[in-house]
Formats: C-alpha cells, sequence, structure tokens
C-alpha cells in the first residue's frame, strides 16, 4: 500500500479509501489510485482483511454511503405491496448494519429520464443499486446503454433485466415441490397447481417445472396427475370445468379470489377441497400456504451489492450469481388437521 501511495502522490490512508470504494474519497482520486494499484498488481491478503471486517463488525459502523432502491415498475406505490415491503425491510435492515443507507428512487418519475437519473445517483455518491423488478416490468435503461456499465447493480424480484444481473429471488421450483409435497403428507391425493401463464413464463417456467418434477416423484401416480390449470384472467368457470374434468382433492395456488369461487360452488374446505397459497403473506387470514421469506431475499440482495461496492466490481458480470431463499410452510385452516375453514377461521379472499 505504500508503494501505491508514493507513486499516486498520496497518503496510505487515501489508498485504503480507494480500494474500498469509499465515496469520503472524490471519485476521480479512487480511479486514478485504483488504476496504479492494478498497474502495481496490488492484491488485498485475504487474512488480514477479514480481521479488518472483524474489527469493523464489533464497532458502531460508520456510514459508508447510500443504496439507490430502484421501482422498476410503471406504479410509484410498488413498495406498498407487501412482498416489496419485505424486500425492502431486508434491504434497509441488512444495509444499515454495514453502515449504509437507502434511497427510493422511481424510473417512471415525471420529468427523469435515465441520463438525468444516472446525474442525481453520481451527484449523491451512489454506486450501489437494487433494482425492484415486479411482473409489469419493462426494458429499462434502452437508451443509455452505460448506466449498468458505472454502478454496483443487483436484482430483487423477477429475473428480466438485459444484460442478465446478480439476483436474489426466493426458490419458486422448490416452493411448488414443497407445497405438493406437504399436500401428500396432510393425505391429499390428486393436488393440482392453478396459476397464471404470465407469472410461470416470467420464472422461466419454474412454477410448472416444480409441480412436475413433485408429481414425477410419485410412481404410483404416473400417467394419471392433474394437469397444471396456467391461465392468465382466469375466470370462476373454467375453475369449476377443470375441477370436474379432472377431479383434483387440493389447489396449490397464488390466486387469493379462488376462495370466493369454492365458496360459492360449495365445496367443502379442507375437508374435500385443500388450498395452499404459494405466497403466504400475514394478511391472508386463514390459509395455509407458502411463505416465501422477502424480507430475507432483500437482505440477500443488500449482500450482493455491498460485496460488488467492497470489491469494486462495477457493471454486468460475465457470470451473474443468483442467490435464492428458500420457503416456509405455514400452517392455515385451509389445510386439514389445522382447524376447519368452513367453522372456524375465515379465509381472505382479498390481499
Amino acid at each position: 500500500m505504500q508503494k501505491v501511495a508514493d507513486l499516486a502522490g498520496v497518503s496510505k490512508s487515501s489508498v485504503s479509501l480507494a480500494l474500498r470504494d469509499d465515496p469520503r474519497l472524490a471519485l476521480a482520486t479512487r480511479r486514478r489510485i485504483q488504476e496504479v494499484a492494478e498497474r502495481l498488481g496490488y492484491r488485498k491478503n485475504p487474512i488480514v482483511a477479514s480481521l479488518m471486517a472483524q474489527l469493523r463488525v464489533s464497532q458502531t459502523p460508520k456510514f459508508q454511503a447510500n443504496l439507490g432502491f430502484i421501482n422498476c415498475s410503471d406504479r410509484r406505490n410498488l413498495f406498498d405491496d407487501a412482498t416489496f415491503a419485505e424486500y425492502r425491510e431486508g434491504i434497509c435492515g441488512r444495509a444499515e448494519r454495514g453502515g449504509y443507507g437507502v434511497e427510493d428512487f422511481w424510473v417512471d418519475e415525471p420529468g427523469v429520464k435515465a441520463a438525468r437519473l444516472m446525474q442525481i445517483l453520481q451527484a449523491r455518491s451512489i454506486r450501489g443499486l437494487v433494482l425492484a423488478v415486479g411482473t409489469e416490468f419493462k426494458p429499462l435503461f434502452v437508451d443509455q446503454p452505460e448506466f449498468f456499465r458505472d454502478f454496483c447493480v443487483v436484482v430483487v424480484g423477477v429475473d428480466r433485466t438485459d444484460p442478465p444481473l446478480p439476483r436474489a429471488a426466493s426458490n419458486v421450483f422448490r416452493t411448488v415441490r414443497d407445497a405438493i409435497e406437504t399436500a401428500f403428507r396432510l393425505g391429499y391425493k390428486r393436488p393440482g397447481l392453478v396459476i397464471a401463464e404470465r407469472t410461470d413464463k416470467l420464472s422461466d417456467r419454474r412454477f410448472s417445472a416444480g409441480f412436475a418434477s413433485a408429481m414425477a416423484d410419485r410412481d404410483e401416480r404416473k400417467g394419471d396427475a392433474v394437469p397444471p390449470l396456467l391461465r392468465d384472467g382466469l375466470r370462476r368457470a373454467e375453475l369449476a370445468k377443470w375441477i370436474k374434468k379432472w377431479r383434483p382433492d387440493a389447489i396449490i395456488t397464488d390466486q387469493t379470489e379462488v376462495v370466493g369461487w369454492l365458496d360459492r360452488d360449495k365445496f367443502p374446505v379442507p375437508e374435500k377441497m385443500g388450498l395452499i397459497h404459494l405466497d403466504w403473506t400475514e394478511s391472508l387470514e386463514g390459509w395455509a400456504g407458502m411463505r416465501r421469506n422477502a424480507r430475507l431475499v432483500g437482505e440477500a440482495a443488500a449482500d450482493l451489492v455491498i460485496s460488488q461496492i467492497t470489491n469494486n466490481e462495477l457493471g454486468p458480470p460475465t457470470h451473474p450469481r443468483l442467490v435464492l431463499i428458500e420457503s416456509d410452510f405455514i400452517h392455515g385452516a385451509s389445510v386439514r388437521g389445522t382447524g376447519t375453514a368452513r367453522n372456524g377461521a375465515k379465509l381472505a379472499v382479498a390481499r
């Protein structure tokens, strides 16, 4: 470090700040010192770096910089959604423990185009970005390809960015598998998957693949499995027709309105028809379902972007990392063995 300092004409403490890409040092100075270090072949000592990290953790973290949490939806209030609110909670909590703050931005902010947003982020010394990507995602910054190049960027939510970026998400393949296996353990014989075609497509078919995988492991049921009902804008009559034809005794779904339809058609829940929600939140009163731990997904996203900042990894990587968080099954009155929905807890119809 002293050699780098001598050649760059700065102090050793400035070298330390530059190699950590600390925003307290001017950006131009950081880049000049980093270029000198790279030219000299400087490498961190991992043992010393680990010890210093432990020392920093044992102290109250000093403020480092802010992270940008960018709403990539056309809805300004995306973070009011339960899942995205949990993402934000996890990101903010993890960021705070590392000495970072979080600022919210919206890609559709009136009068703020990509070039202007870049200027705002750079003026505030924001180097790390977390993109909140929902199902209504549209292509980002197509007229500003350098946007991704100049920042450390991570995605939380759906995998729809071009170029692909590091991402933290729930493991929906395993979520569906676990839901099916839970239905079998509870005594149901013919579980069926009901989900929007668009949702399955945006997940690269991980929902239907998880269902197929779970059913393939049930050797005695091969050739007799209930086919998934994949339909955008599902209607009550379509669901009733599917149930009459294939006779499922449990429905694995993220379509909350299914509760009202089954009630109107007088299906006895949970004795003859079990219900497991694929994105369980506390607002789903009485439901059994899979809690996808969105807060932990947010924490993982913050860890990814802070790691990039620490290692000065700007722009889209050649091989983006994907961190998957497992789901937990939450018992509820919509399945056997946890009370009766008809005479017990009332199932929530709307989120």
